[in-house]
């Protein structure tokens, strides 16, 4: 990836970033209700079936980007030709989530600038990742409060669906996510429908795996 900000700085080493993030964006995240869990992720520690996270995502190039999501204890996650389930409140994984205008569009032939953070050099590391939560802090709020509902995310998870482009690198992707969000809301039939058109890719292309899953998606309706 391109450097955007180096001027020939040193890189930060990894300790002194979690100091400056810890420093900048914790006391902010702590506000929407966010915890700090892991060096570089901050999630609600309950068990409400959706909960709300954040990650500091490191790039290439010496710099880093945000995700903010949701975590569903009611999808199924395929992990080493298993099952699992993000339920604890100490197990994270964002399922439904967005990242910076910047970074997403990148994937399509956009530029990062203005979107990402950069280490190099310890000023411009804590100025860039001020900025950048600056720009984004009502962005993300405000996604949070639309994504409060089972509702409210087969809205977001249709959009992200429509628009393709770089949503359907999300893992998983927004498709799989809709069709179990449908079977939550008991609608069984759109549930049903979209997932018999998931690729098998989703599943390892393990027929039996697929046929599990299922059972789960089912079992919401019950």
């Amino acid at each position: 990836m391109l450097n955007l900000f180096s001027n020939n700085k040193t890189i930060i080493d990894a300790k002194t970033l979690q100091e400056l993030l810890d420093e900048i964006l914790t006391p902010k995240l702590e506000q929407i209700g966010l915890t700090k869990a892991t060096n570089y992720c901050w999630h609600e520690q309950n068990m409400k079936d959706i909960r709300n996270g954040f990650t500091y995502n490191q790039l290439k190039g010496a710099a880093g980007t945000f995700t903010w999501g949701v975590n569903l204890n009611f999808l199924p996650i395929i992990h080493s030709d298993k099952i699992e389930y993000h339920r604890t409140a100490k197990k994270y994984m964002h399922h439904l989530f967005e990242w910076t205008n910047e970074y997403s569009n990148s994937f399509i032939g956009g530029q990062l600038k203005n979107g990402v953070t950069t280490h190099f050099g310890i000023k411009e590391a804590r100025k860039s990742i001020i900025n950048l939560f600056d720009k984004y802090e009502k962005t993300i709020a405000k996604w949070f409060d639309t994504a409060k509902t089972v509702e409210n995310l087969i809205d977001i998870a249709e959009r992200q669906v429509s628009v393709g482009k770089y949503y359907d690198i999300h893992h998983p992707r927004p498709n799989y996510v809709l069709a179990f969000l449908y079977a939550k809301a008991n609608q069984i039939d759109k549930a049903v429908k979209l997932f018999d058109t998931l690729d098998n890719n989703e599943f390892g292309n393990n027929e039996d795996l697929r046929i599990k899953v299922k059972s789960k998606l089912l079992d919401l309706t019950v």
